[in-house]
């Protein structure tokens, strides 16, 4: 079903009612609404005009979200190019809606009457449906539900299941044609290439091309910003991308923070499978000494101690303090704290492991 078919929906249309709701953009100025409340003036294009507004706690949040349903300028200008809108009108922004409903895979739900369905699917592009997992206000599910049927939404037949409320389904980056519950949320995509400048380390180990993330990383990426919010006291990840365009400090900041925890967060991006494929093959009955990891992690020592004679002045030229300075902090740390960190949590997890019956 196309975007303009679509709109004419009975179903969709008193969906994209209840999202307006949940964004406080019911009322006449709605589509003109931006963050913090202000009114733009102009349809020619998304406003492209970030606000900040002050919360309880003294919190402070900058966005540059805009129309009915709040699109992001970086949301907005993909949509554009997706779908060649040509301006911010009022029938463009629920078309734009009605697009990132189909890319979560859930405009036939929507269609169909599936409205529980279609929320749980689409409540990790609109923070405020019921379910968001980005820690927002939101509207209850009945709320919703009664929004919903006010504004002429009908249901599907009883006798087709709707999913029950349950966990966050896990977060991923995704292309267009992979399902919609291995979606990085994209408040979180979208943050991804600031992160990605202020730490250009997690480009080589978080980072297929500095903007999708592998799947078998999507716990690193989403440990390492969360570390950033909590190093810069950002509630959400866009605070942390304006934090980092306003304040050149906050990117050393950052940094600091992501080092120093380092070893968690690679442990999370790969270590930890490694550690139970190394359980499992000393609980069949291998000798340790004979695991990939020990062979591995015995041909890498001798590199230390070789950094180690260099920089000392044992053999070859001397280094230079800074130099040195760097191959101690970077590269033996790097061996020697990965070396650790992962034997001492494969001793930590071999003993959790319940003996076999």
């Amino acid at each position: 079903m196309n975007l303009q078919d679509a709109s004419a929906n009975a179903n969709v249309q008193a969906f994209l009612k209840m999202l307006r709701h949940g964004e406080g953009t019911t009322d006449e100025d709605g589509y003109r609404r931006m963050f913090g409340g202000k009114l733009f003036d102009s349809f020619a294009d998304h406003p492209r005009q970030p606000q900040t507004a002050t919360f309880k706690g003294g919190n402070t949040l900058t966005s540059s979200a805009a129309g009915a349903y709040q699109f992001l300028t970086r949301t907005w200008d993909g949509l554009v190019k997706q779908n060649g809108f040509t301006d911010f009108s009022p029938a463009n922004q629920d078309l734009g809606a009605i697009a990132l409903i189909q890319g979560r895979k859930a405009l036939d739900d929507v269609v169909a009457g599936r409205f529980d369905a279609a929320v749980m699917k689409c409540n990790k592009e609109w923070a405020s449906l019921p379910g968001s997992p980005y820690g927002q206000p939101t509207t209850t599910a009945q709320k919703a539900r009664d929004l919903y049927t006010e504004a002429g939404g009908t249901f599907a037949s009883a006798t087709q299941p709707t999913p029950a409320p349950g966990p966050v389904p896990t977060k991923r980056a995704l292309s267009q044609d992979q399902s919609p519950e291995t979606s990085m949320p994209p408040f979180l995509l979208a943050a991804l290439p600031a992160l990605f400048d202020a730490v250009p380390k997690l480009i080589k180990s978080f980072s297929d091309d500095g903007v999708t993330v592998p799947e078998r990383n999507e716990q690193a990426v989403t440990m390492a910003m969360q570390i950033a919010k909590t190093a810069l006291n950002a509630p959400n990840e866009q605070a942390v991308v304006d934090t980092l365009k306003a304040d050149p400090e906050a990117a050393a900041t950052v940094r600091n923070a992501i080092d120093a925890s380092w070893a968690q967060i690679t442990d999370a991006s790969g270590v930890a499978d490694a550690r139970k494929a190394d359980v499992a093959f000393v609980a069949a009955g291998g000798e340790v000494w004979k695991s990939p990891s020990f062979i591995i992690s015995i041909a890498l020592l001798p590199l230390v101690y070789m950094l180690v004679g260099a920089v000392v002045g044992l053999f070859g030229q001397p280094f230079s303090d800074d130099v040195r300075s760097a191959i101690a902090n970077g590269v033996i740390g790097l061996i020697l704290g990965g070396l650790t960190g992962y034997y001492f949590g494969q001793t930590t997890s071999r003993n959790r492991t319940p003996p076999a019956s």
